[in-house]
């Protein structure tokens, strides 16, 4: 061979090993330093609460320090897009939620709320709950529809504002019963829990944590839940399913997402941790308490989940002409 021929195979083999080395070394050492959860929410909610239990866990399973940073603002897209604009290294996490698939067909996002982003893990799922005020005459969900039904636009129907999860989950099951009930947004799911609780709107549908408490202590009534099976917690409520009601079944899940294009070694090596994670008693306890199912799932399911839910709220948002506050 060649002096110039050889000289050209040594410099392709040269840029070969090169560009191989950064993800070999990167298998080889992860994690080598802190892990940064970023939860696009404000300190003290529900996603903040599972971030920190389960950083606590994932922190003894991979022996460096797990922070989690809340970066709230502009509807959870600040934070999400920190982490689709973030390396792909595996040290920077979002803890997202439900709302993440919901988000793109409310607004215009910095990323593509698929395509940017790299499942890891699924955390853990709870059912919505459709509550109504103990007053009201309904004792099921199918009388409350009844009473829907005989007076149109009578009942209210609380959320957490428009474009929220609780919003889209009230107009899904109007779509799929053809009942007209009036929706009464607020800012924020405390204050509609709080005018149902005191009667000044009838009912609304809200997440298990926030809402279970209230039932236990008689000052709302759970008529539905939308899980796949009964809640730990409220053993007597039926899902819509045992209610008779298709199409109703939906999952507000939690689960950590990554930069796209991380390496496979590094996104097997956070799922299998997590998994791990969630086999410890502390953590279990902590996300029972929120309501919480665990529910692991590989990488690739998640993918799926997310990639179904975004094509169920966009449909949804499209043919109820929903527009965010």
């Amino acid at each position: 061979m060649r002096n110039p021929q050889r000289r050209l195979l040594c410099s392709a083999m040269l840029a070969l090993a090169t560009t191989a080395l950064p993800q070999i070394a990167l298998a080889q050492k992860w994690p080598a330093q802190p892990i940064r959860i970023i939860v696009p929410y404000t300190a003290g909610g529900g996603s903040d609460n599972i971030a920190r239990a389960l950083g606590t866990e994932l922190s003894r399973e991979l022996g460096q320090p797990v922070i989690v940073d809340n970066k709230p603002g502009a509807s959870a897209m600040l934070g999400a897009e920190m982490v689709a604009r973030a390396a792909p290294d595996g040290y920077t996490l979002l803890l997202a939620d439900m709302p993440h698939t919901i988000t793109p067909s409310l607004y215009k996002t910095p990323y593509d709320a698929l395509k940017d982003f790299t499942a890891v893990a699924m955390v853990g799922s709870s059912p919505l709950i459709l509550a109504v005020n103990p007053k009201l005459k309904a004792q099921t969900v199918q009388e409350y529809l009844a009473m829907a039904k005989a007076s149109p636009g009578k009942l209210n129907l609380a959320s957490g504002g428009n474009g929220t999860a609780t919003h889209l989950m009230g107009e899904l099951m109007k779509l799929q019963t053809g009942v007209f009930i009036t929706h009464i947004p607020y800012k924020g799911s405390g204050q509609a829990i709080a005018d149902v609780v005191a009667g000044h709107t009838e009912s609304m549908f809200t997440s298990a944590p926030t809402v279970v408490p209230h039932v236990k202590s008689g000052s709302l009534r759970a008529l539905a839940t939308t899980g796949a099976k009964r809640m730990t917690a409220l053993p007597n409520v039926p899902t819509f399913e045992e209610s008779g009601l298709k199409g109703l079944t939906v999952s507000h899940w939690f689960g950590l997402l990554g930069p796209a294009k991380m390496p496979a070694s590094v996104q097997t090596a956070l799922h299998d941790a997590v998994t791990r994670a969630l086999k410890a008693p502390a953590l279990q306890s902590k996300l029972e308490s929120l309501g919480m199912d665990i529910t692991p799932q590989t990488s690739a399911q998640f993918a799926t989940l997310m990639e179904a839910d975004t094509i169920r709220w966009a449909k949804i948002v499209k043919e109820r002409n929903i527009k965010a506050d």
